[in-house]
């Protein structure tokens, strides 16, 4: 029996032929609609799910090279951090490095519950990038303003509350953020309302013609203080009550979590997770299905549907995984399908 695993690193290595490595499940989020029946979530279709290997093919991109000693010994540590001792693992003189860092894949996907892990070459040191498969994107969460800016002479305290909300949530959409794909989207809606000019009824309500009336406003708006304007805020309409009861829940939920989760490959998918949650004029509005047909296009030839939890692992740095990011991922999703919810029904 061996009490520990040294690894020499042999002048020459020859590459032998890798195996697909799998084992293990991968679990999935259940679907959150038992109060509220998803009614403020658009769905959009996807292909059969594919996830990869475990770890990429080739082992070790031909972009840069890696010191398979090197990479071996941090597979090691790895493996130990996340599985527990491997002191009780033999090795024999003929078993190679491929043989130990195949075996460490294994151990960690049986027993770590990872799913995928990226070899990186940063300035010069290495890092795996590890990654634990939690659900499918499947879901876009769409907060409406449209039903907000009605409330902008009816209710006026409750109108500042809500804007100042909305805008202060790092999701994009109505409010600018950098995305060039939602330019896009908004040069092309403009494009359709050219074309359907002529129809007045869908001229008055095309996505359009509502972000051109209020863009001006809704970028100039200065945010207030929206936690103290709702502690102040004494409503009397049920509907004004139950916003009231849901934005006192806001300070118990974490809006970055979605920015904490990764796609398989953020190299070759175009859209990040945190994307799925967006501010809209309304849910069933044309800029509403036209991002989700964006999503539909996209995902032909992505990896649109897999959320993964990540971490980074380096020599002298292996960082623990975040806790509870399932559960805090179910609030977030909760609550914006409640908050939706209740805005169409203003």
């Amino acid at each position: 029996m061996q009490a520990d695993i040294q690894i020499d690193t042999p002048k020459r290595f020859n590459n032998v032929p890798r195996p697909t490595v799998s084992g293990g499940r991968a679990e999935t989020l259940p679907t959150w609609n038992a109060k509220t029946e998803g009614a403020a979530t658009q769905g959009f279709s996807i292909s059969d799910i594919n996830l990869l290997p475990v770890l990429f093919q080739p082992l070790v991109s031909e972009e840069y090279e890696v010191d398979m000693g090197e990479l071996t010994q941090l597979m090691v540590a790895v493996t130990r951090t996340f599985t527990g001792s491997i002191d009780h693992w033999e090795c024999t003189p003929t078993d190679s490095l491929d043989d130990v860092v195949l075996r460490c894949t294994h151990r960690l996907r049986t027993m770590g519950n990872i799913d995928h892990i990226e070899v990186l070459r940063d300035d010069g040191n290495l890092r795996l990038l590890l990654k634990k498969f939690i659900g499918n994107r499947s879901t876009v969460y769409f907060i409406p303003v449209r039903p907000i800016m009605g409330l902008r002479h009816r209710n006026r305290p409750l109108f500042h509350i809500l804007l100042s909300f909305v805008k202060s949530l790092p999701y994009g959409g109505l409010f600018p953020n950098g995305e060039s794909r939602i330019d896009w989207l908004w040069e092309w809606l403009f494009e359709d309302l050219e074309c359907q000019k002529d129809d007045k009824e869908i001229v008055r309500d095309h996505s359009a013609t509502f972000y051109t009336q209020n863009k001006n406003f809704l970028e100039t708006y200065e945010m207030r203080d929206w936690k103290t304007l709702l502690d102040k805020y004494r409503p009397k309409k049920p509907i004004y009550k139950r916003i009231k009861e849901l934005l006192l829940k806001a300070e118990t939920i974490d809006f970055q979590v979605p920015f904490l989760l990764s796609v398989k490959d953020g190299y070759d998918c175009m859209f990040e997770h945190s994307e799925l949650f967006q501010v809209v004029d309304s849910t069933d509005s044309v800029f509403a299905n036209g991002y989700i047909q964006m999503l539909n296009d996209c995902a032909n030839d992505d990896d649109l549907v897999s959320a993964y939890q990540h971490t980074i692992a380096e020599k002298g740095n292996i960082r623990p995984f975040y806790d509870g990011i399932p559960r805090r991922l179910h609030r977030l999703e909760a609550f914006i399908t409640d908050l939706s919810e209740l805005l169409n029904k203003l």
